[in-house]
Parts: structure tokens; C-alpha cells; sequence
């Protein structure tokens, strides 16, 4: 979820990375969205299996984040440069945002009072005290009500204790290494799914391992890398070939056989990049259906072993991150994302960018903010009734919880992303205000 560059003009971040990538960080927040939105499994003592998708296809959500943590590794990078952005750019505005949630978490739960009220009422010093010490702790419990979405944050943190090692091996083109290190992690953590579920019938010893946020991102790494080849290989098949403008010494106009080979070419790449994401597509399909039904397993086993609805409406065993079919799903998910033909390059003759690449870019840029700020506003419509509101609007039908889940997330994204939009604005008339003086 970290943020792109955006010290650009008008505040639209400069379109210099993967815009696939962008719009994968885009699906993914909008999941994590869905995750804090979605009903519960059970209504009274009715399973609805419309809940369980919606479980089951959000499950790529945070793993994906994991995964792209990966992908920008590089040799020419320092761990310096690393360290200090994750400070910049994670560390400094979750502690913005935690400082401001303690000033008007009174507002959230209590539709009466005023935003004002609550700023007046909070203890900065309280707050800044409980801020330090769930930092240093790593524990969100410390931060208070309404923080518990930030235990990412301590994941990803957890990324930087093992970025030496990942960015050492990295620089000395260990992928062997690299490559055994995420097998012994798949091993560790398939045997503690299997024990979890059954007894395994003989004695398997389980080796240590990392943890599962650093595994990610060394998948990540690998997996980006391969994308990368896969895109190069249809390329050079002639799914681009430059503008003739751009040609030294050549004429404005193409022959009609170079016009007829990249004509091939691009229809021949073409198709085979739509049968990658078709191939990736299905994949996800697969493992969702899997997962859909192992998680529904749960929930009945569950019920027959007399465990509580309350206790299993908060068990997302086989749709959590955690889990190795989850990471096989999100895998599967991202290849399909990453290989989409999108397009969204310059036009001939043209210094601009498409307005849905500059678009893709701007949100894609926007989500860890968003990622921050949207429990806000899911909380808040709770205590105030719009969400029950809009729940009774689309009914208890299958159709209507997924059409309401999928609703309400796409408005609050874009709730926090027009907010965010006209901060930076804001900041920015500012700033050039002060220049001016």
C-alpha cells in the first residue's frame, strides 16, 4: 500500500511505474474495503453462502499488498534508501493518522457529537503516550478502539527486519537461494495448515522459517521478475513497434510490409497475452472454488461440533492471507492483473497520457491513504445508520449482499479518495502561497 510520487503538476503522480501494478494496488484496497463491510456468515443460524464468496474473493486483499512489496526490489537499491522510505512513506503518516483518531474517535461511535467537540474534549498527551508505546510494542491494541485495521503495519514492519538478508541475496543474484528459502516456507506453513485441520499420519519434522510477510515479498520479487520476461517475450513478438516519428532517418510512413508484419505481430501477441490471463483467471477461479468450499466445511463442522455462531462468524480460516491456498489464489489473481493488455500508453504524436492511465496512477498512488482512513468512515455510517440503511436497501438475498458489499466499498474508495484529492490540493495552494510571500 505504500504511495507512488505525486510531486508532479496538478497533483497527479508521474506515470513511471507499472500501471498494472497501480491498478492491482486499486482491486486489492478496494477488497480490504469489502473485508471491514461485508455481513456476517451467519444470520441467527442460516449459513449464506453469498457471504462466503464474498469472503472467499476478497481473500487476495492484504496477501496482494505482501506481494507487490516485492516487486520493486532492487540490485541498484540501498537498504538505506529502503529504510528510510518505509519510514517516510508508512511509518510517519500512520502516526499522523493515529494522532488524528484519537481526536475524534469520540465522534465515530456518537452520531450526536460534533467534530469540534471531540477535538476539544481528546488528551493530546494521552494519546501521543499510547501512540509511542504501540509502536514500540508493535501492538494496536495500544492505539485504541478503531486502530485494529494497522496490524499491517507491524506486518510489513516485519519486512524490514529480514531486507538485508532479501536485498543482500538480491544484489548478488542469489534467485537459487532466494527460490529455496520460499519452498522451505510453503513446506513450513502447508504442514501447519494440514495439522490445523487433521492429524497428519506420520511424523513430518517442520523446519523454521521466515515469517510470512517476508515470504511474500521474496515471492513477490520472483514472481514480478518472471512477469517482467513474459511481458518482454510478447514484445519483442511485435506487440509494440516504435512510431515512425521516433525513428531517425526513416520516413513518416511505414512500408506496407513492415505495416503488415507489425499488424502479425500484434494480433499474434495479443492472443497470447489474453491466454495468459485467461490461464491465471482460471486458476483463481479454481482455488476460490476450493477455497469456497473447504471454508464452508468449517462452518458446518463447526455447527456440528457445537461451536458458537458468534465464535464461527469471525473464522476465516481457508479465506485468510495466512493460508497457502489463499497465497496460490492471490498468485493466480495477480498474474491475470499484471498481464492485462491495458494499453494506456502515450498516443502518437501526443506528450499525454491517456486520462484513464493518468487515472489508474493517481488512485494507485492513493491507497495506502485510503487503507488508513476508510475504518473512519465504516465505523462512523455504522454508528450513525447508513449502513444498516443501505443493507435493508439491497435486501438479504444472495444478489443483494454482494451487490451491497460491492456498493458500499466502491463509495467509501471513493469517499477517501475525494478527500485525499482535495487535501493535496489544499496543500499545494498553500504552499504556493507561502512561496509567493
Amino acid at each position: 500500500m505504500s504511495s507512488s510520487n505525486t510531486n508532479q503538476p496538478n497533483g497527479i503522480p508521474h506515470i513511471s511505474r507499472d500501471l498494472n501494478v497501480e491498478l492491482l494496488r486499486i482491486i486489492a484496497c478496494l477488497m480490504v474495503i469489502m473485508i471491514h463491510v461485508r455481513p456476517f456468515p451467519f444470520s441467527g443460524t442460516t449459513l449464506r453462502d453469498a457471504v462466503i464468496f464474498i469472503n472467499v474473493m476478497n481473500g487476495p486483499a492484504v496477501a496482494a499488498f505482501f506481494l507487490i512489496s516485492g516487486f520493486f526490489i532492487s540490485p541498484k537499491q540501498t537498504l538505506s534508501h529502503i529504510i528510510l522510505r518505509f519510514i517516510k512513506g508508512v511509518i510517519l503518516p500512520t502516526a499522523v493518522f493515529v494522532f488524528c483518531l484519537g481526536l475524534i474517535r469520540p465522534w465515530i461511535d456518537t452520531p450526536d457529537m460534533g467534530l469540534l467537540q471531540s477535538i476539544l474534549n481528546s488528551q493530546p498527551l494521552a494519546m501521543f503516550s499510547d501512540m509511542l508505546q504501540g509502536f514500540l510494542a508493535f501492538d494496536t491494541v495500544r492505539f485504541g478502539i478503531y486502530a485494529d485495521h494497522l496490524w499491517y503495519i507491524f506486518s510489513y514492519a516485519s519486512i524490514m527486519f529480514w531486507m538485508p538478508v532479501i536485498l543482500a541475496l538480491v544484489k548478488h543474484d542469489e534467485t537459487i537461494v532466494l527460490k529455496l528459502m520460499l519452498l522451505i516456507g510453503i513446506f513450513h506453513y502447508t504442514l501447519v495448515n494440514l495439522s490445523a485441520l487433521v492429524i497428519l499420519p506420520i511424523g513430518i519434522y517442520m523446519p523454521e522459517t521466515i515469517g510470512k510477510p517476508a515470504l511474500y515479498t521474496i515471492a513477490g520479487y520472483l514472481f514480478y521478475s518472471w512477469i517482467k520476461k513474459v511481458r518482454s517475450t510478447y514484445q519483442t513478438a511485435g506487440i509494440e513497434k516504435p512510431h515512425a516519428e521516433n525513428v531517425k532517418g526513416k520516413s513518416d510512413t511505414l512500408s506496407t510490409p513492415d505495416i503488415s508484419m507489425a499488424a502479425h505481430g500484434t494480433i499474434t501477441s495479443f492472443f497470447r497475452t489474453n491466454s495468459a490471463v485467461l490461464l491465471f483467471f482460471l486458476l483463481f477461479v479454481f482455488f476460490s472454488l476450493l477455497l469456497f468450499f473447504l471454508q464452508k466445511h468449517v462452518y458446518m463442522q463447526g455447527l456440528m461440533t457445537g461451536r458458537s455462531v458468534d465464535e464461527l462468524n469471525t473464522d476465516y480460516y481457508f479465506t485468510s492471507w495466512s493460508g497457502f491456498l489463499c497465497a496460490l489464489q492471490t498468485t493466480a489473481f495477480a498474474g491475470a492483473v499484471l498481464l492485462l493488455p491495458l494499453r494506456l500508453h502515450k498516443s502518437a504524436g501526443s506528450n499525454d497520457y491517456p486520462a484513464s492511465a493518468r487515472l489508474i496512477s493517481t488512485l494507485g498512488g492513493y491507497t495506502f491513504y485510503i487503507y488508513l482512513i476508510h475504518y473512519i468512515f465504516t465505523n462512523h455510517f455504522r454508528a450513525i445508520g447508513f449502513e444498516d440503511t443501505l443493507k435493508a436497501m439491497f435486501g438479504e438475498s444472495s444478489f443483494g449482499l454482494i451487490m451491497y458489499t460491492l456498493s458500499y466499498s466502491v463509495f467509501v474508495f471513493l469517499l477517501c479518495a475525494s478527500l485525499i484529492f482535495i487535501y493535496r490540493k489544499l496543500w499545494k495552494t498553500i504552499l504556493c502561497l507561502f512561496q509567493k510571500i
